[in-house]
């Protein structure tokens, strides 16, 4: 009797590193949470506790007009810090992140987990009014990104590993791991991922709770009261407030968005920009210093019932002017700390308005803020689970359940209603990107174009003749001629269709032109780390079927990347899903091997697998054939001395380097070798 073991797949075995991946990651971005608070506070300390002495500005008075002198000390040390690390600090970076997260290879900068974080503690610490939970997403996420490198993971794998990052970073801020888990869910992955995955983003957002609790114990960011219900029909009042919350949500995107690009449209220098609107932040602090910084005090004030209805309108208005003039400065930070703190403001200043008008369905000031702050939060991300999640794990109370679903729903919906892109969306959109692609550009967007790039092409010198250059156009199969100078470097590109118009135009070509004369200097092009969605687009907008592959830095010529390449990459991965979504159970192909299909190009008929011999010289097997004269027969095993013919269909599995190279090797077989072969065949057969 055979003994049982227990051992274990290579697809299991797989899992169970990610598994243990994700949590390393969820440890790595709760200690870099707590390190990201910590430098929020030291910086507190240096610039709101030790210059507002310095300064007397806690005398009050006229004292406090020196406020914002505390906010330009603050933005010289943030450029400092930028001249430090160009292209990495300033701004509003979390649309970037979420487009190199779903667009991108979701391979983000190490540098990241410091940079990002020293930043947004530069820009809290001084009083900038932005927030902390876009920076601990992105802290987070190039954790995950620098663990998946690490271990050399798939962009696929790397992505949920980012998310897994961002949403422990969540999690451990709020102490809300389901709350993380719905950020990493919603936000991050837009809601697109797959149940094992799933498993890995829950596994990483708790083991961060659980590691911070160990480290600080069970503390909370926000004093939340208790939620009070007075009677079901307070439920109309809670839709009331989704609805005004709504309107508010989509106004703060558009007037956010808009003060970012009425900044990057000022032509003065970076420095200039951001000191002048740290400075206008100052000046509003001089009346409202609750304003300053995410305010998670002052809305824990407002939860409590302090503010009157002067105030709560007052510092709603403040900190949407305030939020938007701080993150389109350039101050770096995100955008949740003020989303919270205007969602709580507005809702307390709802419940003061309704309190007046239909005091009978009107619940204590508490309850409205706090469910004002999920509505509102719901309305600008557009992440409505989020917002309920965050709301019941802060109040671990069964009753906020029904008004938080409605006034967050109806919060969506009329903020959708209003404005279609959520606040990290906005600006992509007016840029022409879309996060929300179809699963053909995703898996392009996975796939690098050094997976695809073709070496072996048609050049001609910058030099080259026009008569050389015509009789090179009219041997080659290629519909794009790169001209390339004596270093190798690509000089521009010849479109062969253009070429052909030029001569058919009757315009004036004498002896003397050449090559670097009639090709176009500015095409498109694109490096071995761009993806081939990128280079599609590029395709699809210039009408090209070739785009050149050059280095980033030098444009040394690379190879041509072409749509028949991006076509045979799009089908074999969905080949390889479909063949995994179909297999037999008992089947379980090892990591590196697909099963695809080959078409057999006519230079190759004739040839036998006999002579071809795939699996000695390529380590690949042919399953079946198609026969291309009899489509509708359907594949059938194929015998070792049957010639193949010109559009046979082979089904053949192995791993991905080998099948492109037998692909390569029927593609270069001569013809008269072919024909040879086949008589040889017929020969044979009638022995």
């Amino acid at each position: 009797m055979r003994r049982p073991t227990l051992s274990l797949r290579v697809d299991q075995f797989e899992y169970v590193q990610l598994i243990l991946l994700a949590v390393i990651v969820g440890v790595l971005a709760a200690l870099g949470n707590l390190g990201f608070r910590q430098l929020i506070e030291l910086f507190s300390w240096v610039f709101r506790e030790l210059e507002w002495q310095a300064l007397g500005i806690e005398k009050g008075g006229f004292h406090r007009a020196l406020i914002p002198l505390v906010l330009l000390s603050g933005g010289v040390a943030i450029l400092v810090l930028d001249r430090i690390f160009p292209e990495d600090v300033l701004g509003y970076g979390f649309p970037n992140f979420l487009e190199m997260v779903n667009l991108g290879t979701a391979r983000l900068k190490r540098r990241w987990i410091f940079v990002k974080a020293a930043g947004a503690a530069l820009s809290l610490g001084s009083g900038a009014s932005v927030g902390r939970e876009g920076p601990i997403a992105q802290v987070g996420g190039a954790i995950g990104s620098t663990i998946a490198q690490l271990r050399k993971l798939s962009p696929d794998r790397a992505k949920v590993l980012v998310a897994a990052g961002a949403g422990a970073g969540i999690a451990t801020t709020f102490n809300a791991p389901i709350g993380g888990l719905m950020f990493a869910q919603e936000i991050i992955l837009l809601g697109h991922t797959e149940i094992a995955n799933l498993t890995l983003l829950i596994i990483a957002t708790f083991t961060a709770v659980i590691t911070s609790r160990a480290i600080i114990g069970n503390a909370v960011v926000f004093t939340v009261p208790e939620f009070v219900l007075r009677s079901y029909w307070e439920m109309a009042t809670y839709a009331l407030m989704g609805a005004a919350l709504g309107a508010l949500a989509a106004g703060y995107i558009r007037f956010f968005n808009a003060t970012e690009a009425w900044f990057r449209r000022l032509n003065l220098p970076v420095w200039v920009k951001l000191e002048a609107g740290l400075a206008v932040v100052g000046v509003i602090a001089i009346w409202l210093p609750e304003n300053l910084s995410d305010g998670y005090p002052v809305i824990n004030r407002a939860m409590a019932g302090e503010f009157g209805i002067g105030m709560l309108a007052a510092l709603t208005c403040a900190k949407i002017f305030a939020s938007s003039v701080s993150l389109g400065c350039g101050a770096p930070g995100g955008s949740f700390g003020p989303t919270f703190f205007i969602g709580t403001m507005a809702g307390g200043f709802f419940q003061r308005v309704s309190a007046m008008a239909i005091p009978h369905l009107t619940g204590p000031r508490g309850s409205y803020a706090l469910v004002g702050l999920g509505a509102f939060l719901a309305g600008t991300t557009h992440a409505p689970l989020t917002a309920l999640f965050l709301l019941w794990e802060m109040t671990h109370s069964d009753t906020i359940a029904l008004p938080a679903m409605i006034a967050t729903i109806t919060a969506l919906v009329v903020a959708r209603a209003i404005e279609t892109e959520s606040i990290d969306e906005f600006r992509l959109a007016r840029e022409g990107k879309t996060l929300q692609i179809g699963r053909e550009r995703l898996a392009l967007a996975l796939i690098p174009v050094s997976a695809v790039v073709t070496k072996n092409v048609t050049i001609v010198n910058e030099n080259t003749s026009l008569a050389e250059v015509l009789r090179t156009a009219g041997e080659t199969a290629q519909s794009t001629l790169p001209v390339l100078n004596s270093d190798g470097e690509l000089a521009g590109t010849i479109v062969v269709r253009d070429l052909l118009t030029v001569i058919g135009g009757g315009q004036e070509l004498g002896p003397l032109v050449n090559a670097f004369d009639i090709c176009n200097v500015h095409g498109p092009t694109v490096t071995l780390d761009a993806n081939l969605d990128e280079a599609s687009q590029l395709m699809e907008h210039d009408g090209l079927d070739e785009i050149p592959v050059v280095e980033r830095v030098s444009r040394r010529f690379l190879g041509l990347v072409t749509s028949r390449q991006i076509a045979q990459a799009l089908n074999r991965v969905s080949v390889s899903l479909s063949t995994l979504a179909t297999r037999d159970t008992n089947i379980y192909w090892a990591t590196g091997y697909r099963v695809t299909r080959i078409g057999v190009p006519a230079n190759a008929a004739g040839k036998t697998l006999r002579q071809l011999d795939p699996r000695a010289r390529f380590s690949i097997t042919v399953l079946a054939v198609q026969d291309a004269n009899n489509p509708d027969s359907g594949f059938a095993p194929i015998a070792p001395d049957r010639p193949l013919k010109p559009g046979d269909e082979l089904v053949v599995a192995g791993r991905s380097q080998d099948i492109r190279q037998f692909t390569h090797e029927l593609e270069s077989i001569q013809p008269a070798e072919a024909a040879r072969a086949s008589a040889q065949s017929s020969g044979s057969g009638k022995t």
